[in-house]
């Protein structure tokens, strides 16, 4: 993934006032439209106090003539922040927006800050099912997003086997006598088969269920050399077969870890830390707790034996020293608020360095996401419901042509894929979210098919002009300014990109960059219709209007990938 080039425009004003944090990604395009262009700096509500000394500073600066013509200093008024406007050299600015990135070799806005986001992490025991849909291609998106803006970053799926569910596990696949060959061709569903038989077992048998016991206090211990291969690997085939829906999702991980990393044996430091430290007590009935705000949580068991929230006391500790991140993101549920608040309490109790480091990302749950003829349990059942109806739709569209050279296939899987995860990353993350295949699948409303066939125009737009060599068009400001309102509609909305990605980071909201591309594609349909290049018989107009939707395309196709899409040439 390409990182955000650096601009010279926001260099020239961040340069000169290296006493305001991240003033670079602050400068604001003004949403209303400006007959001469300038980037405003809001001064955010945690410095307001420091109001009259910030703005004598920017009116003592000289600032680089090249790009900022002049600067205009507004104090507060009532509720009204305090704000310094930039105006821009006319020319200097759309160089930059239409023309930078074709002679400029993008270098990242550099940071030493390293973030770590933990995000899909599912249950080898359990389908990857709909509701890791969120976790994933939110995750994926934060991730795609600080990599983006420069920020070192590790994409960590940190997948769940372990537990005294597993001795289940390892009880189904003994009682279902499952063979290598069956675990190798589909892992996921025979291992949930075969979880659900021995669950049943278990609960009809109370031999069986004790034996479930004793299969993972063996492999637990490590007692059983067979066992352990064999879980080994399950997890392999996990994996293999997870790649499969990640690949489809736009998705990639830089790390693979296993919550049996951190089983009972290889923690015993860190119990002991945690009671050194006397942040774990013992209960009358055997088992040891945290207090977290007056709430006792188990950490050990009557019996000894660890639960969740001591691996993951344990896993953060080991990521720290092995990682040594500024910022950790768990892209988890709301449903996890309270196991997380532990965990973070617990973990700062004993490494203080920790504090303001972990973050957990919430988002609320879909809903009535299911194939047509009912309940999806597998996710790879929802991406196939999703290609089959777009082949549907195509098939059936009077403006679909036939191209031989197209993988029809390939392209409604694309297609589909692009639906789902816009129609959940066009929310907010914290609400619940009512899927809808109808919704999803339009191509008028606020899809992804609208981004992708957006896309798909501009492509064919440009191919009759591959002749032409856009580094060699000088953009023009007048030439902008004279054209009908739809052209400088869309040069704004191409201007605001910058800023857009940094809000959806700073808020760690996929939703922000989602509806800045809805907005992008809106402006750009309506100038396709008004501002024709194939029949302008204006040479100079024809050059700027393909600079333009040449531009429009490159700013869409990095929005579509930072979304985890593939964007399409052809549908």
């Amino acid at each position: 993934m390409l990182k955000l080039p650096l601009s010279r425009i926001r260099l020239a004003i961040s340069e000169q006032l290296p006493q305001l944090k991240n003033i670079y990604h602050a400068l604001e395009v003004p949403s209303k439209k400006q007959q001469q262009p300038m980037l405003q700096w809001i001064l955010p509500a945690t410095i307001a106090q420091h109001e009259n000394e910030l703005l004598e500073l920017v009116k003592n600066q000289q600032f680089d003539a090249t790009y900022i013509e002049k600067v205009q200093v507004l104090p507060s008024v009532g509720r009204t922040a305090a704000k310094v406007e930039f105006h821009l050299q006319p020319d200097a600015f759309v160089k930059h927006v239409l023309h930078e990135e074709l002679r400029a070799t993008p270098t990242a806005v550099s940071s030493a800050e390293h973030i770590v986001v933990e995000y899909s992490s599912p249950n080898i025991a359990k389908p990857f099912h709909v509701g890791h849909l969120r976790s994933t291609i939110i995750g994926n998106v934060l991730a795609n997003l600080h990599q983006y803006l420069g920020y070192r970053t590790t994409r960590l799926n940190y997948l769940g086997d372990w537990g005294t569910q597993f001795g289940l596990l390892a009880l189904g696949v003994q009682l279902g006598n499952v063979t290598d060959s069956q675990m190798r061709d589909a892992p996921i569903e025979t291992l949930y088969k075969a979880y659900v038989d021995a669950n049943k077992a278990a609960a009809e048998n109370a031999e069986l269920a004790q034996k479930a016991r004793d299969l993972f206090s063996a492999l637990e211990a490590g007692s059983d050399a067979t066992m352990a291969k064999q879980w080994q690997l399950y997890r392999e085939y996990t994996i293999a077969e997870l790649t499969n829906v990640y690949e489809r999702l736009g998705v990639h991980f830089d790390s693979y870890e296993w919550e049996s990393q951190y089983s009972q044996r290889d923690i015993s430091e860190v119990l002991q830390s945690l009671r050194t430290a006397g942040l774990l007590q013992r209960e009358q009935d055997g088992r040891e707790i945290v207090v977290m705000n007056e709430r006792r949580v188990p950490v050990i068991k009557s019996d000894g034996s660890t639960l969740y929230l001591a691996r993951d006391i344990a896993a953060v500790l080991e990521r720290q020293r092995r990682l040594k991140f500024s910022r950790m993101l768990y892209v988890v549920d709301n449903g996890q608020a309270d196991h997380f608040n532990a965990l973070f309490h617990t973990a700062v109790g004993l490494d203080q360095s920790l504090s303001n480091k972990l973050e957990h990302v919430k988002f609320g749950r879909i809903h009535g996401m299911s194939t047509r003829h009912g309940k999806a349990i597998f996710l790879r059942d929802v991406l196939d419901e999703a290609r089959d109806v777009m082949r549907e739709k195509r098939s059936q569209s009077a403006t679909t042509r036939s191209n031989s050279c197209l993988d029809d296939e390939h392209v409604c899987d694309i297609l589909g894929v692009s639906a789902v995860i816009v129609n959940v990353l066009k929310q907010r993350r914290q609400r619940d979210h009512e899927f809808s295949w109808q919704q999803a699948l339009q191509v008028n409303g606020d899809t992804g098919i609208k981004l992708q066939y957006t896309h798909c125009r501009l492509h064919s737009l440009l191919e009759n002009f591959t002749h032409v060599s856009l580094a060699d068009i000088e953009p023009s400001w007048q030439q902008l300014a004279q054209e009908p309102a739809d052209a400088l509609d869309v040069f704004y909305e191409l201007a605001r990109f910058e800023q857009c990605v940094w809000q959806s980071q700073q808020q760690l909201e996929a939703c922000v960059l989602v509806n800045y591309l809805f907005g992008l594609c809106n402006a750009t349909s309506r100038a396709l219709k008004r501002l024709p290049v194939k029949q302008e018989t204006s040479a100079a107009k024809q050059m700027q209007r393909l600079l333009l939707f040449h531009a429009a395309k490159r700013t869409l196709q990095q929005g579509m990938q930072l979304l985890g899409l593939k964007p399409l040439n052809q549908m």
